[in-house]
């Protein structure tokens, strides 16, 4: 990667910005496992050109891709990842004095809400906040600026489609309890700000699959891991009424097919 290149490619830019931009890419080509193999192996296709258009794509909204609340996954495709928290920096952006409250909720709290004359109002007792396996059941974002005052909630069911169709799944695996809180204010910013978010929303919607919604993320990850095609013909085997009744789901076993017969072909040349 010709690191140069892109500075000059982003020269109009804030330079601190770029820079820490480009600290990201040479984390991502050169991050190793416990093995010393390169983690990303996909970024030596990934161009100069590829890392400047990604760049100028997010800056449209005055943000930046910088490794932490903004971030780039490969999915078939080089995307781009906002957290929960590059929607609340856009949002402030535009209204500096802009309130939220983000918050997931835990099996044994208690948590309720009502709407006044447009006012929010709502109260979330903790149980245990230090307990360690805590079991979310649910989530809500508050906003309050000029605009009003608004309260977006998700229950379990919703937030189990919104991972069905995320490709984005070892994020999922990792952070749970983030992406949990990206979903309802992705899902509040839509709803409530969507003229704001707009940009955001077009590059971010690159990491869903709509058609994926009713199959499970944990049988999206079995796929993904099958080493053999006999693995995946044991998948295949176990779960042929979902075949059947969803057209993703053959397609999804189609597509691992076709890359574990290319990855044994080049194996063996």
């Amino acid at each position: 990667m010709n690191y140069e290149a892109i500075k000059k490619g982003l020269e109009t830019y804030d330079k601190q910005e770029v820079n820490i931009y480009i600290s990201y890419l040479q984390k991502l080509e050169n991050d190793k496992d416990k093995e010393g193999k390169l983690k990303n192996k996909w970024f030596p296709y990934f161009t100069e050109k590829q890392a400047i258009d990604l760049y100028e794509k997010v800056a449209i909204d005055e943000l930046f891709i910088d490794g932490d609340t903004i971030t780039i996954a490969f999915k078939g495709a080089v995307m781009v990842n906002y957290n929960y928290q590059a929607y609340k920096n856009k949002l402030l952006k535009i209204y500096p004095n802009t309130k939220f409250d983000i918050q997931n909720v835990y099996r044994g709290d208690t948590f309720s809400f009502k709407k006044e004359s447009g006012k929010v109002m709502y109260t979330h007792e903790i149980n245990d906040p230090f307990e360690l396996q805590k079991e979310i059941i649910g989530t809500y974002c508050i906003i309050k600026n000029e605009r009003g005052e608004f309260i977006e909630t998700l229950n379990m069911d919703e937030i189990k489609k919104m991972r069905n169709v995320a490709k984005t799944q070892d994020i999922w695996n990792v952070w749970e309890g983030e992406m949990i809180l990206k979903s309802v204010i992705k899902r509040a910013c839509k709803r409530h700000f969507k003229d704001v978010v707009v940009n955001i929303e077009v590059i971010d919607n690159d990491n869903y699959d709509i058609d994926n919604v009713n199959i499970d993320s944990e049988i999206q990850e079995q796929i993904e891991n099958c080493t053999t095609l006999e693995d995946l013909g044991i998948i295949y085997s176990g779960n042929k009424g979902k075949v059947n009744d969803e057209p993703a789901f053959l397609t999804m076993l189609t597509k691992r097919k076709l890359e574990l017969k290319k990855e044994l072909e080049n194996d063996n040349s």
